[in-house]
């Protein structure tokens, strides 16, 4: 567990997520009350308390944990965070939220994507009680001292994806909306995964945000970044990339996942620090593009 300060009002906890550094943070943020951004996954749980616990923030301080959508890595410590903090309301996309009070169903649907060799670096998600969780789609936080909290709909990566701008520092806490950046080892790309990946949605989502004043991206794999606009046009490209590589497949009839996860992500080979990552994460987004071009051209035909 590592602490990354911010800015003035908001603090990162790398929380290890997959047993490693560099690839998830639950970000803090401080006004006159305080919220949490993203709770990781089960296993990053006992992480994020105890960055709370270094950053001298009592569990009763924190009131609210805000997921920008059901995914386990980005929802799946709500239930654990919000039985070690008593006063947090939870806050989701109300088309998921019912997964957060039962989450057995997304359980073995999350397992199936992850794919069983990372499955273990995940963990089983706790409920969260009915009454603790509100919508978030219409979110507007206010934390005191001008630390304002809003959501924006961000759909694509998943249906329920929302953003979070924060009014004090103009920055945007971006979930999975435009893919993972993780500079600790080298790797920058979308994140398309199965069952409800949407293409289109998330097209139109990177030209929206193109389209905004954002002075930094508060992204969930990892970190912040200042460099907005190269950052948005780099998720582009790299989409596109993966929508070629993965069309010319369907196209020559081959559905060798693993195979066209290493043309386009080389860094899925066994000797490179990443290659967990990039081979469960990106063998996920290939299954996850595949899955919805199939789809779209069972529609079509």
């Amino acid at each position: 567990m590592e602490i990354i300060p911010v800015d003035d009002h908001i603090t990162a906890i790398d929380h290890d997520l997959l047993n490693r550094p560099g690839v998830g943070v639950t970000y803090v943020v401080r006004g006159d009350d305080i919220a949490l951004v993203e709770t990781g996954t089960p296993l990053t749980a006992s992480a994020t308390l105890a960055g709370l616990d270094q950053l001298g923030i009592a569990r009763e301080a924190v009131g609210h944990i805000l997921c920008t959508h059901i995914h386990v890595d980005h929802a799946g410590g709500a239930g654990l965070l919000a039985a070690a903090l008593p006063r947090a309301t939870v806050y989701i996309h109300s088309m998921t939220a019912p997964h957060l009070v039962d989450p057995s169903r997304l359980i073995a649907s999350s397992r199936r994507a992850i794919g069983e060799k990372a499955w273990p670096l995940h963990g089983d998600m706790q409920p969260v009680p009915k009454e603790r969780i509100c919508s978030a789609e219409s979110l507007r936080l206010d934390l005191g001292q001008d630390v304002v909290l809003e959501a924006i709909l961000t759909p694509g990566h998943s249906p329920d994806h929302l953003s979070y701008r924060e009014r004090r520092s103009g920055g945007l806490f971006i979930g999975d909306a435009a893919g993972l950046d993780m500079p600790h080892y080298k790797l920058f790309f979308p994140c398309t995964p199965p069952p409800t990946y949407d293409l289109e949605a998330q097209r139109n989502t990177i030209a929206m945000l193109q389209q905004q004043d954002i002075s930094r991206l508060y992204v969930t794999h990892c970190g912040p970044h200042d460099d907005v606009e190269e950052k948005l046009r780099m998720a582009h490209e790299k989409l596109e990339e993966l929508v070629e590589i993965v069309y010319a497949a369907l196209e020559a009839g081959d559905e060798d996942i693993p195979a066209i996860n290493a043309r386009w992500l080389p860094e899925a080979r066994q000797d490179y620090p990443g290659a967990l990552i990039a081979e469960s994460w990106g063998e996920m987004s290939v299954a996850g593009l595949m899955r919805y071009e199939k789809k779209r051209r069972e529609r079509t035909a």
